[in-house]
């Protein structure tokens, strides 16, 4: 993985967790927990755990 790829799947790791800690409502929270989760998993080369639509081309 480029290191381009790598900083910015991290970048959006972060955003995706600030922004569950500010979410209200336990749907949300969990959607930005999911999200942030496939982030990391693509930098550390695991095969995310996604919900239907995320990352779909």
């Amino acid at each position: 993985m480029a290191y381009d790829d790598e900083n910015y799947y991290q970048q959006r790791a972060e955003q995706e967790i600030e922004l569950a800690q500010r979410a209200e409502h336990s749907g949300a929270v969990q959607a930005h927990y999911q999200l942030a989760s496939a982030y990391l998993d693509l930098i550390h080369g695991d095969t995310p755990e996604r919900a239907p639509g995320i990352f779909d081309s």
